[in-house]
Order: C-alpha cells, then structure tokens, then sequence
C-alpha cells in the first residue's frame, strides 16, 4: 500500500494503534487520511509504503515525459511505491509482478519533484532506487 505524507495509515499499521491520527491532512489528493479509518484492515496489508509528496510529483514528471500521460497525485505515490517495491524484490534476487492501478487523471501538489525524476530515471537505467 502507498501512502502519503501525513496520512495516519503508515504510523497506524507500524504502530499497530488502529485509531491512530496525525491531525493533518495529506496534500496528495483521494488517498492518504489524517486519522486511521474504521474501515481499514490492517490484517489484510503486507506491506505500507510512505512516499514523500515530491517524490510522487517527481513520478508524475517522468510519467508525462515518457507516456505523455497527465495524471494525478496518487498514481505519483503509487508509481513511486511500485518503484521502491520492484528494487526491494531486485536487491533480493526475488522476482514476481507489480501492478499499479492508475485511479486518477487530477491534479498533483505543486512541488519541486526534480530530484526524485532523477532518482527514477536511474532505477529504469540502473536498477537502483536512491528515494527514502
């Protein structure tokens, strides 16, 4: 699962504090909550992935650019999820498939992404991903 800055749902699931709240919103528009939802399973997650809101603008950069696909914030922090995802697997000699569905085609934060769209370039070319 990809989640947002400020979204509850990363420190909720490590945490295990099922009404976990951070009190502040997420800027990455249709994902990311302040607060644990009721509805959220924690049980059915294997694996919560934080994604800083540049590094999905910066992913967002190097969709249009390759794809000329105009897309929203969350795909940005899916796309970057998925990343991360696919070099964990790499650096442990495990293969497999990462889908990312693509919900959205709204509006991304406006903030400076140029060095995660750098740092995404060289995964494709190399391999390795250098995004925290």
């Amino acid at each position: 699962m990809a989640d947002p800055e400020n979204s509850a749902y990363f420190p909720g699931w490590a945490g295990d504090i099922p009404d976990y709240t951070t009190g502040m919103p997420s800027r990455i528009e249709g994902i990311g909550r302040p607060r644990v939802e009721p509805g959220f399973l924690p049980s059915a997650i294997d694996l919560v992935m934080p994604v800083p809101d540049a590094a999905s603008t910066g992913a967002l950069a190097h969709l249009r650019t390759l794809t000329d696909i105009v897309a929203g914030g969350s795909t940005g922090t899916c796309l970057c999820a998925a990343w991360r995802l696919i070099a964990k697997m790499r650096a442990g000699d495990r293969s497999g498939d990462v889908v990312v569905i693509m919900g959205d085609a709204g509006r991304a934060p406006a903030l400076d992404g140029t060095a995660y769209t750098a740092a995404i370039e060289h995964f494709l070319a190399t391999g390795e991903l250098d995004i925290p």
